[in-house]
C-alpha cells in the first residue's frame, strides 16, 4: 500500500549487500528515525551542503509502512523557516542506522533458507551484545517460519566490511561487505568504514530547484514498502535480513 504524506523530508536508502541469493518483499512495519533535514544551494559530496538551512531536527521515529504515518511525519520540519528568494537544489537527510522492521509476507531466498520472517534480535544471536556488534555483525536466525511467527526486529546499516553470523549464536561466521558508494536514488550517502557513528547521511538532488516565495513550499511524498525488506541465505537454513529500499514518489509544490 502507498501512503500519501506532506512533509519536509524523504527517506530512501540505496546500498547493496554482496549476496546473490536474496529476496525482497513487503514490510508490515518499517520504522525509521529521522534526526535532521537540511536544504542546500548546491552539493558535491555527502559532507557538502552549501548554505544549508535546517528545516527539521531532533530524533523522531516514523513507521512509513503504517497507515497513519503521514500525520506523524508531517510534524517534523517547517518549510516556513526558509529564507525568501534563495534557490535550493539539494536536500540532505540524517537518519539513524537502526531500523525496526516486521515481515509483511514469508520470503524464500535462493539457497538453503526457506520461509523466512523477521524475528526479535537478541544478544545470543550476536554472540555478544547487540549494542557491541550492531554495526560490525549481521545476525541470522532459523528458517521454516509462518507469517504468524513474524516479530518486530532491529536491523542496522552495518559497516562497509562486516561479519555475517551463520548460526544462532554467531559461533560460525564469515566476512561480507556492503557497497554504499553507488546509491540508487540518492546522489551521495555516507559510507561506514569501521564506523561507530549512529548517523547515516543522504544527499538528494531535487527534481527541480526550489526558489522560496512568500508561500512556503510543501513536499508531497508517497512511500511504498512492498519491496522494502530483503533477506538472503546466511548458511545452513539461516535467514539474514537487511533493510531494502522503500519506493518513493516526490512532488514539490
Amino acid at each position: 500500500m502507498i501512503k500519501k504524506i506532506i512533509l519536509s523530508f524523504f527517506i530512501l536508502i540505496g546500498f547493496t549487500v554482496s549476496v546473490l541469493a536474496n529476496a525482497t518483499g513487503p514490510a508490515a512495519v518499517y520504522k525509521v528515525t529521522m534526526k535532521k533535514v537540511e536544504l542546500c544551494t548546491s552539493s558535491t559530496s555527502v559532507t557538502d551542503c552549501a548554505n544549508s538551512i535546517v528545516i527539521g531536527t531532533g530524533s523522531q521515529q516514523v513507521d512509513i509502512a503504517a497507515v497513519g504515518s503521514g500525520s506523524v511525519a508531517a510534524s517534523y520540519g517547517d518549510p516556513a523557516l526558509l529564507p525568501l528568494g534563495v534557490t535550493y537544489t539539494h536536500m540532505r537527510v540524517t537518519i539513524d542506522r537502526k531500523f525496526v522492521v516486521k515481515s509483511g509476507s514469508v520470503l524464500t531466498p535462493a539457497g538453503d533458507a526457506e520461509s523466512c520472517v523477521t524475528r526479535t534480535a537478541t544478544d545470543d544471536l550476536y554472540g555478544d551484545t547487540e549494542a557491541a556488534r550492531k554495526y560490525t555483525h549481521n545476525i541470522s536466525h532459523a528458517d521454516e517460519k509462518a507469517i504468524g511467527d513474524a516479530q518486530e526486529m532491529n536491523i542496522y546499516l552495518t559497516n562497509d566490511d562486516y561479519t555475517q553470523c551463520k548460526n544462532s549464536d554467531c559461533s560460525s561466521d564469515g566476512a561480507d561487505e556492503n557497497d554504499y558508494t553507488s546509491p540508487s536514488f540518492a546522489q551521495f550517502q555516507s559510507t561506514h568504514a569501521a564506523d561507530t557513528s549512529d548517523d547515516h547521511l543522504l544527499v538528494y538532488k531535487l527534481t527541480s530547484p526550489i526558489t522560496v516565495a512568500l508561500i512556503a513550499p510543501t513536499i508531497d511524498i508517497a512511500f511504498g514498502t512492498s519491496e522494502a525488506l530483503g533477506v538472503y541465505t546466511a548458511a545452513n537454513g539461516q535467514c539474514a535480513f537487511y533493510p531494502g529500499e522503500p519506493a518513493v514518489t516526490i512532488t514539490i509544490k
